[in-house]
């Protein structure tokens, strides 16, 4: 016997004693089932009736009806009902299993494993339309640029382990911070992006130093050092590609780190600096 047999039997076995498998409303295989076993009992009630007339006999209907080879054929559509019934259990369950697999691919897909933050795939697939919707509520959008100072010490130090509870923990805390309208992502290594709504570029400043904050005053115990991170802001400006405005945020992360890490550029200031 083939190995795929006895997994079918307790696949059916399981669906027969599934109520859907019964639901005349929901499961619509059921009715698939009748129908097609319909045409069985029409067929070789007729064939009976034909040769009944043959032999004489005045009560075509009743004789049909009474033999008892004829109630096997009369009970088809009920027969393939319940077994087509049980069938579509089974593709029910089948379909919500693939859809599940579908749901997390996608979930895979748009998603860093390690933090669970998205990740730059889904943030790239998704900025114009985030654009375009703040665009229709009139917000102004902003680009923080996080970036773990001195990462690679940490991880000469305490290991790539440590290194990577420090990562998760950043993820932690900046889902735990971010608005539910603002996007956490991380971007690659030790690189975080935070795509932020508000009012004006005041309003980002004093957020994004919250954050930068927040991350100095410790993040979770399960960090025994203390860490920081260098942020540069820039605002999006009409018509900005991912690229212009991320080449902004990074200019300005890169004076962040030059001026001594653990603080906020933006880019505004910073070419209103470089003007002056």
């Amino acid at each position: 016997m083939p190995a795929f047999i006895p997994k079918l039997i307790r696949e059916f076995c399981q669906a027969a004693s599934h109520s859907f498998s019964y639901n005349l409303k929901r499961n619509l295989y059921i009715w698939f089932g009748i129908l097609w076993g319909l045409p069985i009992p029409l067929v070789t009630i007729l064939i009976h009736i034909h040769f009944l007339e043959k032999a004489g006999s005045q009560e075509l209907l009743l004789d049909v009806v009474r033999a008892p080879a004829q109630w096997f054929f009369l009970a088809h559509p009920l027969i393939f009902g319940l077994i087509f019934g049980i069938l579509g259990t089974i593709r029910n369950e089948k379909d919500g299993q693939l859809n599940e697999a579908i749901k997390k691919l996608k979930e895979l897909s748009s998603q860093d494993p390690l933090t669970g933050l998205k990740n730059r795939r889904f943030f790239v697939h998704n900025f114009h339309d985030e654009c375009a919707r703040s665009l229709r509520r009139e917000e102004s959008i902003f680009l923080l640029f996080l970036d773990i100072d001195d990462f690679k010490m940490v991880n000469d130090s305490y290991g790539h382990h440590i290194g990577d509870i420090v990562l998760i923990e950043l993820g932690n805390f900046l889902r735990r911070e971010c608005r539910p309208y603002d996007i956490p992502v991380r971007w690659g290594g030790e690189e975080f992006l935070i795509l932020l709504r508000a009012t004006d570029e005041n309003a980002a400043v004093l957020y994004t130093e919250r954050i930068r904050l927040g991350i100095e005053s410790g993040i979770s115990p399960a960090i025994s050092f203390p860490i920081t991170v260098s942020i540069g802001l820039a605002q999006h400006e009409d018509n900005d590609t991912l690229d212009q405005i991320c080449e902004r945020a990074d200019q300005a992360l890169y004076h962040a780190k030059q001026k001594g890490k653990n603080r906020v550029v933006s880019w505004n200031a910073l070419q209103g600096t470089m003007q002056g």
